[in-house]
């Protein structure tokens, strides 16, 4: 929300003029945002991130808070332009499957879309997403295009020179903004940033491709589509076949790449499945969490579903959430994510094995 100093009116001719004097003398290039610097980009983002964890609250793990943080950092040092100093990388504890970007390097990712992840490349291509709306500045347009930033920015100026900041206030409004996207050319834009970001980083691309189609399998399984409420977001579909053939053009590079997924997979296991969507939320929910199953010879969907869980038909909902089909052939000894009830107990470690690190 933008507020009006009170003398802003007997002041607006001048304004208006001086609107258009800037317009006309300084055209905006490449990725410059109009009258919103980076440095207020940066207290744009501070503000709104308290506003974020008042919200949902952070997730209490301190380890994997860690490992998202060391891989959102590894992506940022890898930038050829960083546009920022800092960035700040946050597990936040709601089921939603979302992952976001405030301006000035705060990033985000749900404990609902780590569920859906099944590898450390498919988490890096999310966090390299996130950063692309950072360092391409799409909060801060989206702030000029929908209030109106540089009307109101310059009069605040010209009425109080020493308040101009000040003039310039984070909302809610702001953040439903961005949690909602930010329009289809964005968003697509940085799937590309995030296929190239994760890539010069020493994933596989693919990873990515594997997360986007692990998410139009939940939007039919759930049917519920990412961003759905958002008119201007790319369909999941059309996403996944712009970021397949990006991907393909990386990879005959032939760069050596990996995948990690036996390393996440083993960092998420006990992370609770659903459940309160925000510190506000009241409601008593089964506890539900995620356990890791090793594959044994002749196991099938249909046979874990029905062995482990006690329902056969729940072998979609495990082929889902592994971004599998029900149909595909398991590889002994490889992992599976299994949704179980009740808490997880700690002292039930998976150990890697050096041969299945990757």
């Amino acid at each position: 929300m933008f507020l009006f100093p009170h003398n802003f009116s007997a002041r607006l001719p001048f304004v208006l003029f001086l609107i258009f004097f800037l317009q006309c003398v300084v055209p905006v290039k490449g990725y410059a945002v109009p009258f919103i610097s980076k440095e207020y980009d940066v207290e744009l983002g501070k503000d709104a991130d308290k506003q974020v964890i008042q919200l949902y609250g952070l997730y209490q793990d301190k380890s994997l808070q860690l490992y998202v943080n060391e891989i959102g950092q590894k992506l940022v040092s890898n930038l050829s332009d960083q546009m920022f100093s800092k960035y700040f990388f946050k597990v936040v504890d709601t089921p939603d499957i979302n992952a976001f970007a405030l301006p000035g390097g705060y990033i985000y990712v749900t404990r609902g879309i780590l569920a859906l992840v099944n590898s450390e490349a498919e988490l890096a291509g999310i966090l390299g997403h996130e950063i692309g709306h950072v360092i391409k500045r799409h909060g801060a347009k989206n702030i000029v295009r929908s209030i109106g930033a540089a009307v109101l920015a310059v009069g605040a100026a010209v009425a109080n020179p020493d308040q101009a900041g000040k003039a310039l206030t984070v909302t809610s409004q702001m953040f439903n903004q961005i949690n909602l996207g930010y329009g289809r050319e964005a968003e697509m834009d940085s799937d590309a940033q995030g296929l190239m970001n994760s890539f010069e980083s020493g994933y596989d691309p693919k990873g990515m491709v594997g997360f986007l189609r692990s998410l139009r399998r939940n939007e039919v399984f759930t049917g519920r589509g990412y961003h759905a409420f958002s008119a201007s977001h790319p369909d999941t579909k059309e996403r996944v076949l712009k970021a397949d053939l990006f991907a393909n053009s990386l990879l005959a590079r032939g760069n050596e790449l990996s995948l990690e997924r036996n390393r996440y997979l083993a960092k998420i296991q006990g992370l609770p499945y659903r459940g309160r969507k925000s510190q506000k939320d009241r409601k008593v929910y089964k506890k539900k969490y995620i356990d890791i199953y090793e594959v044994k010879a002749g196991d099938t969907f249909t046979s874990i579903a029905k062995q482990e869980l006690g329902d056969e038909k729940k072998d979609f909902e495990i082929a889902a959430l592994n971004g599998r089909r029900t149909r595909e052939s398991l590889e002994t000894g490889e992992w599976l994510k299994v949704i179980r009830e009740g808490e997880f107990k700690k002292e039930k470690i998976l150990t890697i094995k050096p041969e299945k690190f990757q």
